[in-house]
């Protein structure tokens, strides 16, 4: 079990000290219940052994103080996080160092992998936060990857991000066992949409045209500030799905693909639906 901390401050005055959370305002006297807050204070996620250990450190008895700290302050309890890793496999080309950027702000078990190493092996039977960033879209490697790890390790998510035009998109994660829209239901029917009206979607133009040569769909230089915002961007989205915050994630507000303008680094959401041709709505191989 683990205890999510909110934030909280601590007013000192000469004969008292005010607490002030959610909850409201709250005299506090003791120096060691002090000590022991303001070192609470610099955690957002700690397990029950290590809060306790705080506790005792500060000569406190833990139960009695926890009881009385939970008055106060509205800690939340919450299980382990449902993905076990988080796998990130690119062909990034720019300006800057995605990995370092995203080992530097994503905590927990991290992993880089190319498209061209065997990782099917790696997630089989593992519960695992996948994204797939692509500098240039080759259609066919990704969607055979897609479906061998949805294949492999159904209780993971895949989110596929890449350069659509003016935006860059983060495909809604999907998970093979719950069955959502994945992200081919948004890709292939695109590709319908353009057979059937040509020159409706320029990009979906561009890819039909790179798959008949076999080719990836090249991707425009981006500046420094592009690529700083797309990486913050995914790093923001890995996080929220694998780390602990002290907000409520229910299946309708989680499961949607997200554009970002790289002209002004404005997100915009929206749901997607299944189409009724893809590849993940037939058994398993």
């Amino acid at each position: 079990m683990n205890i999510i901390i909110p934030n909280y401050e601590i007013l000192n005055f000469e004969t008292e000290s005010l607490v002030i959370s959610e909850l409201g305002m709250s005299k506090v006297h003791s120096q060691p219940l002090l000590k022991a807050l303001r070192k609470l204070k610099l955690s957002k996620v700690m397990t029950r052994v290590e809060f306790d250990e705080v506790l005792t450190e500060n000569g406190l008895s833990k139960n009695k103080a926890f009881e009385f700290l939970e008055r106060i302050i509205p800690f939340k309890f919450v299980e382990e996080v449902y993905f076990e890793e988080t796998i990130v496999v690119h062909d990034w080309q720019g300006q800057v160092d995605v990995e370092a950027l995203i080992k530097k702000d994503v905590s927990g078990s991290l992993e880089f992998k190319s498209f061209s190493s065997g990782m099917v092996e790696r997630v089989r039977g593992k519960r695992c936060f996948i994204v797939l960033l692509c500098h240039s879209y080759e259609y066919e490697s990704v969607k055979s990857l897609y479906f061998e790890l949805a294949y492999a390790s159904p209780e993971s998510a895949i989110s596929v991000c890449w350069q659509m035009g003016n935006f860059f998109c983060m495909g809604q994660p999907y998970i093979a066992e719950i069955g959502n829209p994945c992200h081919f239901c948004t890709v292939d029917r695109l590709n319908n949409n353009e057979s059937m009206m040509p020159g409706k979607n320029s990009w979906a133009s561009v890819l039909a045209f790179c798959r008949k040569k076999h080719v990836g769909v090249p991707a425009k230089s981006l500046s420094l500030y592009q690529e700083m915002i797309v990486v913050g961007a995914v790093i923001r989205m890995i996080k929220f799905f694998t780390q602990y915050s002290d907000g409520c994630k229910y299946q309708d507000n989680i499961l949607h693909g997200a554009y970002l303008q790289l002209t002004d680094g404005q997100i915009f959401e929206e749901p997607n639906s299944h189409w009724y041709m893809c590849d993940c709505l037939r058994g398993e191989k």
